[in-house]
C-alpha cells in the first residue's frame, strides 16, 4: 500500500508540527480579529454598550501589541527545523523526526501517526545543551507495531523516550557518545 496514503499521513504530521510551532501566531491573529471587531462593533447601539465595546477592544489591541513584541523578537531568532519521515513497509504508519540545532544545544522530537483518524503521539522528546546526534539513520520501523529509536544519552538535557505510544511499542536504544 504505497503511494497516496503515506504522503497524506506525512502531511498530517508536518501540519501538526507546523501548527504547534505557529500556534502563537494563530492566537495573535484571532485576538487581532476580535479586537478589531470589538472596536468596529457594527451592530451595537450608539449608547454605553458601543463605548464599552470599543474600550475593551482598544485595551485588547494595546495588550496584543505589548505581548507581540517579545513574540516577534524571539520567533525571528528561532532556528529552522529539519524533518525526516519514516514509513512502515506497507505504508500504514508514519514517524516524523523533527530536529533543530540551537546555538548551544539541540531540540528533537519524534512523532508517530498511529491507527485512527486523528491520533498523533510523541514517542521521543529532547531539549538540552548538548546534542542527541539523531539523523536520518536513527529511526527504523522493525515491523508495523515496533519502532526503534537510536539516540545518544545526554546527561545535560531532558530526554524522554516513551516505551509505548498508542498501539506501537517503541524500542529506545541509547548509543555511546560519538565524540567522548
Amino acid at each position: 500500500m504505497t503511494g497516496l496514503f503515506p504522503r497524506v499521513l506525512m502531511r498530517y504530521l508536518l501540519f501538526m508540527d507546523g501548527l504547534r510551532q505557529n500556534a502563537i501566531w494563530v492566537l495573535l491573529a484571532i485576538l487581532l480579529c476580535l479586537a478589531t471587531l470589538l472596536i468596529w462593533s457594527p451592530r451595537v447601539s450608539n449608547g454605553w454598550k458601543r463605548r464599552t465595546s470599543r474600550a475593551i477592544g482598544s485595551v485588547l489591541l494595546v495588550m496584543l501589541a505589548i505581548f507581540s513584541i517579545p513574540v516577534i523578537f524571539f520567533s525571528v531568532h528561532a532556528e529552522p527545523r529539519e524533518h525526516f519521515g519514516f514509513t512502515t513497509a506497507n505504508g500504514s504508519r508514519v514517524a516524523l523526526l523533527s530536529h533543530s540545532e540551537l546555538r548551544d544545544g539541540a531540540a528533537t522530537e519524534v512523532t508517530v501517526k498511529a491507527g485512527g483518524c486523528c491520533s498523533r503521539f510523541i514517542a521521543y522528546r529532547y531539549f538540552g545543551d548538548g546534542d542527541d546526534y539523531m539523523g536520518a539513520k536513527s529511526i527504523e520501523w522493525v515491523d508495523e507495531h515496533h519502532l526503534a529509536i537510536r539516540f545518544v544519552r545526554d546527561p545535560s538535557g531532558t530526554q524522554q523516550c516513551f516505551p509505548k505510544v498508542g498501539d506501537i511499542a517503541i524500542l529506545c536504544e541509547p548509543q555511546p557518545d560519538p565524540f567522548p
